[in-house]
């Protein structure tokens, strides 16, 4: 293993292939956990009646993650994804200027 110094220096395909197979782990357990949050906070959501005020806030607290988080959960639960926009060419969620008339 090469020391932290070093990033011009090359890998090789072995230390690269090990690199990546430990990203692909790493966010598959970080998209699991995100199902399961997703899966806590609909219960919350309809323990707490419903998405009035305060509640992603209290939701964020009592799982102990941040507000953007809960309403970035509340979104990826209430938006099916065909229904997301979509850019015909890239495949991203939509460019900034997307919404500004030619």
């Amino acid at each position: 293993m090469t020391s932290r110094g070093s990033w011009s220096e090359p890998t090789s395909t072995d230390e690269a292939h090990a690199r990546a197979a430990g990203r692909r782990r790493y966010n598959a357990l970080r998209q699991e956990r995100a199902q399961l949050r997703r899966g806590r906070v609909a219960e919350l959501a309809l323990e707490y009646g419903g998405l009035h005020y305060g509640v992603q806030a209290s939701i964020a607290r009592q799982l102990g993650v941040s507000e953007a988080t809960i309403c970035r959960d509340l979104r990826a639960i209430l938006t099916p994804t065909r229904d997301r926009r979509r850019c015909p060419f890239c495949g991203c969620g939509g460019h900034p200027n997307d919404d500004l008339d030619p």
